[in-house]
Formats: C-alpha cells, structure tokens, sequence
C-alpha cells in the first residue's frame, strides 16, 4: 500500500511545533526520527509511536494495537497506534510524542 499524501500532510501539520525531527521515507511508510532514533512511523494509514512501560497504558486505554509485520503478523516492534481522537488534538499528541521520542532516546 503506498503512502497517502494525504494523510502524511495532515499528521506533518498536526505534528508542527514538537520540535525538531525528520520525516524519511522506509519501508513503504515514513519514518520520524529525532536525532536518528525512530520515535514514530507513518504506514497503513495510521500513526505509530515509540512505547515502553511509561506510556503503554495510555495506547491501551484507548484500545489500540501494536505494530505487526511480516508474512503472518507475528512480528512486533514497540509501536503502537495513536487514536485519532490523539491526532486530532495538537497539544495531546504534542505530549504523547514527546514521550515516544524520550523513550527512542534511551537506546
């Protein structure tokens, strides 16, 4: 599935003012980096951010899944999706981000 302009314009205006980072095309999608760690991904239609034990509540509240890949989806990254409700919102998604780049920053 390629990428839509679309939505990719959409989520890079909703996500001005975070900070500094960089959008680079990756494996069909649009990866963003922060000082070239991955905090999030663009793919599928659906914004994907970096978790670990800090946030992983805050996705699951919402019911949201993790990042799947493969032939069979049984590969997994810690990435999850963000609700629309997160995206819609700039200063929600502005914090959710700035865990998910905190998180991508710990190596």
């Amino acid at each position: 599935m390629a990428l839509n302009e679309g939505f990719k314009n959409f989520v890079l205006d909703q996500l001005q003012g975070t900070g500094e980072f960089e959008a680079k095309p990756m494996f069909g999608g649009l990866a963003l980096l922060y000082e070239g760690s991955a905090f999030g991904k663009i793919k599928h239609d659906k914004v994907w951010l970096k978790v670990d034990n800090s946030n992983i509540a805050d996705f699951e509240k919402y019911g949201m899944s993790q990042y799947t890949y493969g032939r069979d989806n049984s590969r997994k990254l810690n990435f999850y999706e963000t609700p629309m409700e997160i995206l819609e919102d700039r200063d929600k998604l502005k914090d959710w981000v700035q865990k998910s780049i905190e998180i991508a920053m710990k190596r």
